[in-house]
């Protein structure tokens, strides 16, 4: 993760996995990134049977300077996700 003054920089390798296993949720202070994926390989020959069932899994959670979830740009390509988020113009104000 990398961040400056104007936004937020999430990057990730996930090579086994398409954007169709990809779930990413984004708030003001956090980013949850879950993938999963299953396989299975079945092979028939006349006298042999293979079955062969393949999970992965990846699981991200971070907390991040204030962000505006609703303008993230997000990108996945050849197995790398990348993530950009603005940060948050404002900052709340916390009462005491």
């Amino acid at each position: 993760m990398k961040h400056n003054r104007k936004e937020v920089k999430l990057e990730f390798k996930l090579p086994d996995f398409e954007r169709k296993d990809i779930e990413i949720d984004i708030g003001k202070d956090s980013v949850l990134i879950r993938a999963n994926k299953k396989i299975l390989k079945e092979e028939k020959k006349k006298d042999f049977f293979h079955s062969e069932k393949i999970e992965r899994s990846f699981d991200y959670k971070t907390t991040v300077p204030l962000v505006n979830p609703e303008k993230a740009k997000i990108q996945f390509n050849k197995g790398i996700l990348r993530i950009n988020i603005p940060r948050a113009s404002k900052i709340p104000m916390i009462s005491v």
